[in-house]
């Protein structure tokens, strides 16, 4: 999976381009944190936190989440390697909906403990016009536009404000468009695309697994429905034989996206992603400099 921004990150990220090597520089996701879980829950740590800090400036108790024990709560482990979550859940596209609950979302009690005119002033302050929209689902597909209230404030802090945030996704989105057009990229994808569909799966790009996923993910649960909800608003009603029926096929069609990715995308976007990033590198030291490293 090539495209960090417009992609489902890791397994939310597994499927990224592989990690850095004795002969390789780390790649620019790597150097940000976004190539591995557990880099994406650090920023996410760091982002939660400043929540916590806008919320309470607007006068709303609210507990930072803790990504690791949100993570034991949603899939039964602290901490889960990209292989045995893909293995388990796929990319994470329709299998974590209706999972968790106050454990992977401490604040959930708090809402629904306050009147409802008071809960719609937490929930505005909190999501502002994106109701439910969270850093960890921004982080997975890649788009954090929707964005808003305390959770785009946090979010644009911890990059370095909205236009170094805004900045970062469309160069990488550049980046990952130079990549995909690549000669030997293209012929590298178009035996990708014969690998899935020898098993079954009938796909030009990996990417589309994503989208074909979350349009038929949204016409069975809504389309107010979010992957990480842990349920819809009101109890609504939904064929949930047929969300089950779905969630299945994703752990099978993302399980044979990996298998087909290493064998035919992989070897060949080491040699070649080397040679982009370098050059991205250097065009792009005084943005990438303004992005604080996981660790620091």
């Amino acid at each position: 999976m090539l495209a960090v921004s417009t992609s489902v990150l890791a397994a939310v990220l597994a499927g990224c381009a592989g990690g850095a090597t004795n002969n390789q520089p780390p790649t620019v996701e790597e150097q940000i944190g976004l190539d591995s879980r557990e880099g994406l829950m650090e920023l996410q740590s760091r982002v939660e936190g400043r929540i916590g800090e806008c919320m309470k400036k607007q006068g709303f108790e609210y507990v930072p989440v803790d990504p690791f024990a949100r993570q034991e709560a949603l899939t039964g482990k602290a901490r889960v390697t990209d292989a045995d979550f893909n293995k388990q859940f796929g990319y994470g596209v329709t299998t974590m909906f209706g999972r968790g609950g106050q454990q992977s979302d401490p604040n959930d009690r708090i809402r629904k403990s306050l009147p409802a005119a008071d809960r719609a002033a937490y929930e505005r302050a909190l999501w502002g016009d994106s109701p439910g929209a969270t850093f960890q689902e921004a982080a997975d597909t890649g788009d954090f536009s929707d964005l808003d209230g305390c959770t785009k404030e946090a979010t644009d802090a911890t990059f370095g404000g909205a236009g170094v945030l805004t900045a970062l996704v469309g160069k990488l989105d550049e980046l990952d468009q130079r990549i995909v057009e690549d000669q030997r990229m293209v012929r590298a994808t178009e035996k990708w695309s014969a690998c899935m569909g020898a098993k079954g799966y009938h796909y030009q790009e990996s990417d589309e697994i994503d989208e074909d996923l979350l349009k038929r993910f949204k016409a069975i649960v809504g389309p107010g429905a979010r992957p990480m909800m842990v349920s819809l608003p009101g109890g609504t009603n939904y064929d949930r034989a047929a969300l089950a029926d779905l969630q299945r096929e994703e752990v099978a069609v993302v399980n044979a996206d990996i298998e087909c990715e290493k064998q035919e995308i992989t070897p060949v976007e080491q040699v070649v992603r080397p040679q982009y990033e370098k050059e991205f590198r250097q065009q792009n030291q005084a943005l990438l400099a303004r992005v604080r490293p996981v660790g620091q």
